[in-house]
C-alpha cells in the first residue's frame, strides 16, 4: 500500500489531467448524440458553456494574481457537463450563467477543481433551476419525433402518470429518444460510461452504484405512479440528469471522501435527497441539488465514520 500512495504522490501533477482527460473521452459520447438527435444547436449550446467557463476563470486568476493553465481541462468539462443537463433549445444566456456561477462560487475560490469540496456542474446546474425554471424544464425544442412528444418522464412522474411498457417503449427511452436533456436521457450510454470508469477509475464507482441503488430502492418502496414495481423504478432511474449524475457528477474525484465505505454512504444520501426532493419538490429533476447537499454532508459522515471501531483496534483489546 505504501508503493501505491508514493507513485500516487509522484504522479500528483498529472492526476487532473488524467482525470478530466478521462471524462472529456465519456462526454463527448453523450455530446454525438445530442448533435445527431438536435442538429447544430447542441454545438452552440455547448461552446458557448465552455468558453464562459474558461473565460470566467482565466478572469478571476488575473483578479487574484495566480497563474492560469491552459492544461486544465476541468473548464471544458464543467461547461461540457452543464449544457448536456440542458435541452437543446435553451436560450444561450442559461449555459452561459450556469457556466460563470459554477466556476466563480465551487471552483476558484477553493483554489482549484481538486480542492472544492462540491461539484461545480452541479451548483452551476442547481443556480440556473432556481433562476430559470421554464427555460432549464423546456423541452419543446425539436421534440416532435420523440415517443411522448414534449412530455419528459420527469414531468409524468410529478402528475403521478406511468408508461405503460413494452419492448418498443422501453427501447426509446433506454435510447434517449424522449423529451429531456439534450445529453444525458441515453440510459444505454450512461451505463458505458460507468463501465469505462470501471476499467480507469473503479473506486470511483462506489458513490455512484450506491446512489442508484438507495434511487432503485425508493422508487420501490414509495412510488410516485401508480404501477408496477419495474415500471416505477425504471421511470424514475431513466428520468432527466439521474445516471448521468451518477456517471458524471458523484464520480468526480475532488469532491468524492477518501474512504470506500464514505463514498458508498455519500451516494446512498445523495440518492435519499434527490429521490426524497423529486417526491415532495416542485422541480422537475432535483439531483443536482441532491449532490451538492451529498457534498456538504461528507465531511460529518466522514468524522463518524472515523469514530467507528476499526477490526484492528477491536483485535487489540
Amino acid at each position: 500500500m505504501k508503493a501505491l500512495s508514493d507513485k500516487e504522490t509522484k504522479n500528483k501533477t498529472v492526476r487532473p489531467l488524467r482525470l478530466y482527460g478521462d471524462y472529456l473521452v465519456m462526454l463527448a459520447a453523450p455530446f454525438i448524440l445530442a448533435l445527431s438527435g438536435y442538429g447544430a444547436r447542441p454545438l452552440a449550446v455547448i461552446s458557448v458553456a465552455i468558453l464562459c467557463a474558461v473565460l470566467s476563470d482565466m478572469l478571476f486568476c488575473v483578479i487574484l494574481k495566480r497563474k492560469f493553465l491552459l492544461r486544465d481541462l476541468s473548464n471544458i468539462c464543467i461547461g461540457a457537463a452543464i449544457a448536456l443537463m440542458l435541452p437543446a433549445g435553451v436560450p444561450l444566456y442559461v449555459p452561459a450563467v450556469a457556466s460563470v456561477f459554477a466556476v466563480i462560487t465551487a471552483k476558484v475560490p477553493f483554489g482549484g477543481s481538486m480542492r472544492t469540496p462540491f461539484v461545480p456542474a452541479a451548483a452551476g446546474f442547481a443556480f440556473v433551476s432556481v433562476c430559470f425554471k421554464e427555460q432549464v424544464f423546456d423541452f419543446s425544442y425539436n421534440s416532435a419525433q420523440k415517443m411522448l412528444g414534449e412530455r419528459s418522464l420527469g414531468a409524468l412522474l410529478m402528475q403521478g402518470n406511468a408508461v405503460r411498457l413494452n419492448a418498443i417503449n422501453v427501447f426509446d427511452i433506454i435510447s434517449g429518444n424522449v423529451a429531456g436533456p439534450m445529453g444525458a436521457g441515453c440510459g444505454l450510454l450512461m451505463a458505458a460510461c460507468l463501465v469505462f470508469l470501471l476499467f480507469r477509475r473503479r473506486e470511483a464507482l462506489l458513490a455512484p452504484l450506491s446512489f442508484i441503488a438507495v434511487c432503485a430502492l425508493y422508487a420501490a418502496i414509495l412510488p410516485r405512479v401508480n404501477a408496477s414495481v419495474f415500471t416505477s423504478i425504471f421511470m424514475e432511474l431513466s428520468s432527466g440528469s439521474l445516471l448521468f449524475a451518477a456517471a458524471f457528477l458523484l464520480s468526480d474525484n475532488a469532491a468524492q471522501p477518501e474512504r470506500a465505505i464514505t463514498k458508498i454512504l455519500n451516494g446512498a444520501v445523495c440518492g435519499l435527497f434527490c429521490m426524497t426532493m423529486r417526491a415532495v419538490g416542485t422541480y422537475e429533476e432535483t439531483v443536482c441539488f441532491a449532490v451538492l447537499l451529498a457534498n456538504a454532508f461528507s465531511p460529518i459522515i466522514d468524522s463518524a465514520v472515523k469514530k467507528l471501531p476499526s477490526k484492528k483496534k477491536g483485535a487489540e483489546k
